[in-house]
């Protein structure tokens, strides 16, 4: 059979056209691989057992006047051909070096996430509240009774990194019988950072923390049995409006201590606390112009030796808030012990006065007072606690037959850190003839969220 001719010369044209585009479409590609590798600076240098690679121009010429590799430079020992420390300018002069000795690639690693940066307001709700039940005398008088000694509704906000707020609520009950609620705290906080030994200093201005019972209610947990020696004698309250600044000692107690013993204050050679304030507490209208200076002081002599251990002094000078403005002063030292087993805490008083103003003689002078208290907690297991206190309490110490004696003992069931069931039996006597010994029975659930 023959072939047409045309045919022939068709197929040979066709075949003709496809080598020629072929031919084309790998010069271009050869081009375009061309012009890429071309793109890519490489030059090493081999010196004592090192293998230095670049990626660019100019820090191979930097290098050879200064002999530095830059920021970005990565090291790999033993990764040359024989065993060489091989440095590389930045990933990719290491990966040129490795493809063009034919040896394994290079892992990079995994970068760390950066941590997300502080959103800001963060609003934290939170919740206080002694449940109680009641059965004891007083006054020669037999009561018994369910009752709310406490009700908490707390926020508090960081508005920046330095400034912070915080309002509390608190619920009281008026003559009526009413619930109703007041603020115990409403304040701006100012964290100032460190300065030489002074760490985490911060001032609280408003409705701010007074000196004293916070830091003491941070070793003696069990407020929820009743308030502290010197709150419960009327000597003062826990908040007022004013100016606080505060701050710790030395950095912190190492983290296994605020873990297992308190976080509280946790200054490595203690703390301090010193504020200026109207003097009428949170529950009063000031009656006078008179401002009230207060402050603390806590050592932490033997950090390394015995951590729990603190010698505090705390001290008052202003008037009582009336109009007379009584003499109202305080000096209190206070010797405490925290560990994982036993807290213990010793304190003893003297001064004049009060803070309401009125604790005076017939011609308005403030009354001379004194008084000390002892309070320990065995903890037995990390649920189960035993407590004990004993205050004794001179309100005129130029009287005879007025000092009181309390007594307090009982056992505590922690469900966890901030939420507890406490039993408790107090009594107090008192040296005036006559006037009865008050008891009281006394169970309370404190609940936190």
């Amino acid at each position: 059979m023959t072939i047409p001719a045309h045919v022939v010369n068709g197929n040979r044209s066709t075949t003709l056209w496809r080598a020629a585009a072929g031919a084309l479409a790998a010069l271009l590609l050869a081009g375009a691989a061309t012009a890429q590798v071309t793109g890519l600076y490489y030059q090493e240098i081999r010196k004592d057992g090192t293998i230095y690679v670049f990626n660019t121009y100019e820090r191979y010429k930097s290098f050879q006047e200064t002999g530095e590799m830059g920021k970005t430079a990565i090291t790999l020992p033993g990764r040359g051909p024989n065993g060489e420390t091989l440095i590389g300018e930045n990933a990719t002069a290491i990966d040129l070096f490795l493809f063009k000795n034919n040896l394994p690639g290079y892992d990079r690693p995994t970068a760390t996430p950066a941590a997300p940066a502080a959103a800001f307001p963060n609003v934290k709700i939170s919740g206080l509240a002694y449940i109680s039940y009641q059965d004891g005398t007083t006054g020669g008088k037999d009561y018994s009774q369910f009752t709310l000694k406490r009700g908490y509704l707390d926020t508090q906000a960081k508005i920046t990194s330095y400034l912070s707020a915080r309002g509390t609520l608190d619920i009281t009950q008026d003559t009526t019988g009413d619930w109703k609620p007041r603020f115990k705290y409403l304040y701006g906080k100012l964290d100032f950072g460190s300065a030489g030994f002074l760490t985490t200093t911060y001032a609280e201005f408003g409705l701010a923390h007074m000196p004293w019972l916070d830091f003491e209610e941070h070793i003696n947990y069990y407020r929820l049995q009743d308030p502290m020696f010197m709150e419960s004698n009327g000597l003062f309250n826990s908040a007022d409006v004013g100016l606080l600044v505060g701050g710790n000692f030395g950095g912190d107690m190492p983290a296994d201590y605020k873990k297992n013993v308190s976080s509280a204050y946790p200054g490595r050679y203690g703390s301090f606390q010193v504020g200026v304030y109207n003097g009428t507490g949170y529950h009063a209208s000031e009656a006078n112009t008179n401002k009230v200076l207060e402050g603390r002081i806590s050592i932490r002599p033997l950090p390394d030796v015995i951590p729990g251990l603190q010698f505090t002094y705390f001290g008052i000078n202003g008037k009582g808030n009336t109009a007379a403005a009584s003499d109202w002063s305080l000096s209190a030292g206070m010797v405490s012990y925290e560990s994982e087993y036993v807290v213990l805490t010793g304190q003893y008083f003297t001064g004049k006065g009060e803070q309401d103003g009125k604790s005076v003689d017939s011609l308005g002078n403030a009354l001379e007072k004194s008084g000390y208290s002892g309070f320990v907690e065995g903890k037995l297991t990390r649920e189960w606690s035993l407590i004990a206190r004993y205050d004794n309490f001179d309100p005129n110490t130029n009287a005879s037959n007025v000092r009181s004696k309390k007594t307090i003992g009982g056992v505590a069931y922690k469900f966890n850190s901030s939420n507890m069931l406490l039993l408790d039996y107090q009594q107090v006597k008192y040296d005036q003839p006559g006037k009865p010994t008050d008891k009281r029975t006394q169970l309370t659930l404190q609940v936190s969220f």
